[in-house]
Order: structure tokens, then C-alpha cells, then sequence
């Protein structure tokens, strides 16, 4: 029982973690005032060609799409001359579906991976199956070492991403999408205009930021677990001397 109990403890901070991220990555692309707001920020006016008045549109327009609130992608434009404009073409809007549909994926599988981490919590909890201190630290060391795993590939990938970041972006859509639809232009392009790199950098920072209480709470309840077996442990060493 002990060995499944440090499994269940590092199953459990594996599925915790990698909820938070997903979460966060869902919770992100569905905000479009922080999408609009970082438009703004590292896609100015002058270089992406929409105007200030419009950001908050689009940038509502595509949270609202990549969240599945809204069922196409495209942002109309009036100009000055009365004439309406579709901001966006054919292959960016493809582009845009294989984006949703890692969106939506992130999303599922974080209310799965929270599903199965109930799961165990509530294994835990019933049948009186976390009674003594060994126990106790058996689970404990378990989402410890649930713990360093993501941690430790988390260092990893963000350490790639410090040192290269052109590569890991590179890495990463290859292996996200089976097709080359990410590879936009500039000069023709107003969906890479509004967002550069800069703007995935930021947004990244910003969940390294956010995703932080996670590991840190996982962390406060191994620490707990493992301090109450060794003052019950304590305990029945005292009594027995006694």
C-alpha cells in the first residue's frame, strides 16, 4: 500500500500541474482585454496598420473564436470611405482553426486531469488509507517527486526558450500543427502584425508568472503531509519511552 500511496501522491502533483498550465492556457486566449492590451503594446497602430479603435474588437473577436464563443474567424473594418473590409484571409483564418482546436483540447483536458485528481483525492480520503506517519511521508515524498518531474521539464523548456526562443517557437508550432499555416507574412499578413514575438514572449512571462502558486502549493502539501508523519512519528516514540 505504501508504494501505491507514493504513486497516487505523484500522479497527483503530475495532474495538478499540468492542469494549472493547461488551464492558463485556456483561461489566456479567452481574455481579450489582455489580448487587446498586448496587441497594443508590441503591435502598435503604425506597425500593425489597424487602427487604435479597432484593437479592442479584434482582439474580443478572436478570444471569443479560440475559446468557441464565436464561430468564425473574422473582423470586419469600415474605412473612411464607407467601404467594408474582412481583416483577415483565408489561410490566416485556417490557421486560427488549428489554433482553436489546441485551445478547446487545452481546455478538455484540463477539466479531465482536475476529474482524475478528484478522483485520487477522494481514494485518499475514504477507507482510512493515510492513517500512519509512514504513510503519511510515503504520499508526501510522492508529490515531491511528482513535483520535481514537472519542475524539472518546465526548467528545461524554459531554459531552451531564454537561450533560443526563435528555435523553441520554431519547435513548438512544428510539432503543433501538421501543416505550415503558422508561417505568415508581414507585409501581407495583419494576424502576425498583431502578433509578433514580443507578444508571445509576454504572454508567456505572464503565465510563468501566474502558473507559479501551483507548484508552490503542491509543494506546501507534501511539506505538510511529511511533517505530520514525523510528529505522529514522534509521538509514538515519546509514548513508547514513557
Amino acid at each position: 500500500m505504501r508504494k501505491g500511496l507514493y504513486a497516487a501522491g505523484l500522479l497527483a502533483a503530475v495532474l495538478w500541474l499540468l492542469a494549472a498550465a493547461a488551464g492558463l492556457v485556456w483561461l489566456s486566449a479567452g481574455d481579450g482585454g489582455l489580448m487587446a492590451r498586448e496587441m497594443l503594446k508590441h503591435a502598435p497602430p503604425e506597425a500593425s496598420g489597424l487602427p487604435e479603435a479597432e484593437y479592442r474588437g479584434a482582439a474580443e473577436m478572436t478570444a471569443g473564436y479560440l475559446t468557441g464563443r464565436t464561430a468564425e474567424f473574422q473582423y470586419l473594418l469600415t474605412g473612411e470611405d464607407g467601404v467594408t473590409y474582412a481583416c483577415f484571409q483565408p489561410h490566416e483564418a485556417a490557421h486560427m482553426a488549428d489554433c482553436r482546436a489546441l485551445i478547446l483540447l487545452a481546455g478538455r483536458v484540463c477539466l479531465l486531469w482536475l476529474a482524475a485528481l478528484a478522483l485520487i483525492i477522494v481514494f485518499l480520503l475514504t477507507g482510512r488509507r493515510v492513517r500512519t506517519p509512514e504513510e503519511k511521508r510515503r504520499l508526501g515524498k510522492g508529490v515531491l517527486t511528482g513535483l520535481g518531474i514537472v519542475l524539472s521539464a518546465v526548467i528545461v523548456l524554459g531554459a531552451w526558450a531564454i537561450e533560443d526562443f526563435d528555435g523553441f517557437f520554431t519547435a513548438f508550432h512544428r510539432i503543433a500543427f501538421t501543416n505550415d499555416g503558422w508561417l505568415l507574412n508581414p507585409r501581407t499578413d495583419l494576424l502576425i502584425r498583431l502578433m509578433p514575438t514580443s507578444f508571445f514572449v509576454a504572454l508567456g512571462v505572464r503565465g510563468a508568472l501566474l502558473f507559479l502558486p501551483a507548484p508552490v502549493l503542491a509543494a506546501g502539501a507534501a511539506a505538510a503531509l511529511i511533517r505530520a508523519g514525523n510528529g505522529m512519528k514522534r509521538k509514538e516514540k515519546t509514548a513508547d519511552e514513557l
